[in-house]
């Protein structure tokens, strides 16, 4: 039986140039575990505020194997192997078997071929009658040992808002980015987060705690104990506990469906350090294959979409998102990006008069963005969007 949160994205006779593909094979296999968070939600809300049912949050562990084979591995047990198929550029299909009521199905994302750090995505896009909720999977390989996470980190989030009252479209969704410090402190110890940000355009201050999970022998996998506040000026602070896993450069996290009045995900990278040994910014431009989640916050028409496409960042300082989302519709977001020398940089978007932010990872390799910019649409629908991807390798 399918696992109720893996749902259709596209039958596999649409996903190979319009032909059947029946037993998909993998140009790149990989026999490792890896960490997995997602966020689903359905592409209409159907009522202000949007209720918790809209929602669904998982973590999990995905494994892959040699043989072009896959098991996903959560609270309530282990899925039965199916198949996946990596590019050797990096796209990255992860394939569900149908079966008498239900299609076969893929997920489309990008696994990282570029660099030693394997991090990923798949996007799930598909609402049907039996699955009606959209949504954005990723994580990284599950490591061996310690992350030492002192220093400096961007902040980018996305917030579904549950339980409030007032029409507005900061209580249907919430998108924040910012810079914090992570204190030092012994192996497994609790350290300290501090720092600033915005959420749109107020101004935030960041707290919370982060320890990383060891076992008797001081060994770890990545997994993290993160909780982390959010503080507009003058109000008090929104304590969101994150359950996340971490590389070396990169934290995801999930913000589960709890019951506390949002549910989210987070990814936090680190930074480079500037200006001892700033970002080198000959080796930012590239294209980057990337998913993300949207968030429509028009309190009278609220909803969702997931997106799959490229980056495109070039080395004169322009950007281009191509992407497709739930409808089989394209759409295209062009403008240029700022590299400062900490890694984040801002887009600022044509058309719209946006400005995002984003931030790309010590390898260079993985790339994020988040769209927080609350903008007057002409057909009412302002949006949020928080994207993940990973380079494009050359073959």
């Amino acid at each position: 039986m399918k696992r109720l949160w893996i749902v259709p994205v596209l039958t596999l006779t649409s996903c190979a140039d319009g032909g059947e593909e029946d037993s998909p094979q993998s140009e790149v296999t990989i026999n490792a575990s890896h960490h997995m968070f997602a966020l689903r939600s359905l592409a209409g809300f159907g009522t202000f505020p949007p209720p918790t049912s809209a929602v669904v949050t998982e973590s999990a562990v995905l494994d892959l194997f040699d043989a072009s084979t896959y098991t996903v591995t959560s609270a309530t047990g282990t899925s039965g192997e199916d198949r996946y198929a990596i590019e050797e550029a990096g796209p990255f299909s992860i394939y569900v078997t149908g079966n008498a009521t239900e299609p076969s199905t893929a997920f489309l994302g990008a696994y990282s071929l570029v660099a030693d750090q394997s991090d990923y995505f798949f996007t799930d896009r598909v609402s049907t009658n039996a699955s009606p909720r959209i949504g954005l999977f990723f994580g990284t390989q599950i490591i061996d040992g310690q992350v030492e996470l002192e220093g400096g980190w961007h902040v980018l989030s996305m917030h579904v808002i549950f339980d409030q009252t007032i029409l507005s479209p900061d209580n249907v969704g919430r998108g924040a980015h910012g810079a914090v410090s992570i204190s030092a402190g012994d192996p497994g110890t609790q350290r300290t987060i501090s720092g600033t940000g915005f959420q749109g355009t107020g101004a935030l201050t960041f707290g919370g705690t982060v320890q990383n999970l060891l076992d008797g022998n001081d060994e770890g996998d990545g997994s993290l104990n993160l909780s982390l506040s959010y503080q507009l000026d003058g109000q008090s602070a929104d304590e969101r506990i994150i359950e996340s896993a971490a590389n070396e450069n990169v934290i995801f996290g999930v913000d589960k469906n709890n019951g506390d009045g949002e549910a989210g995900l987070v990814a936090m990278v680190r930074k480079f350090n500037a200006p001892t040994t700033p970002v080198d910014s000959v080796r930012v431009p590239g294209t980057f294959l990337v998913g993300g989640h949207t968030l429509f916050v028009n309190p009278s028409n609220p909803g969702s979409d997931s997106f799959v496409g490229t980056v495109t960042l070039s080395s004169q300082g322009g950007f281009r998102l191509d992407a497709v989302g739930n409808t089989g519709a394209d759409f295209q977001y062009i403008g240029t990006y700022t590299l400062n020398q900490d890694g984040g940089m801002e887009l600022s978007i044509e058309g719209t008069n946006e400005t995002w932010f984003a931030a790309i990872d010590k390898t260079y390799n993985t790339f994020t963005f988040i769209d927080d910019f609350e903008e007057t649409r002409a057909n009412n629908t302002p949006e949020l969007n928080f994207g993940f991807g990973v380079r494009e390798k050359d073959v």
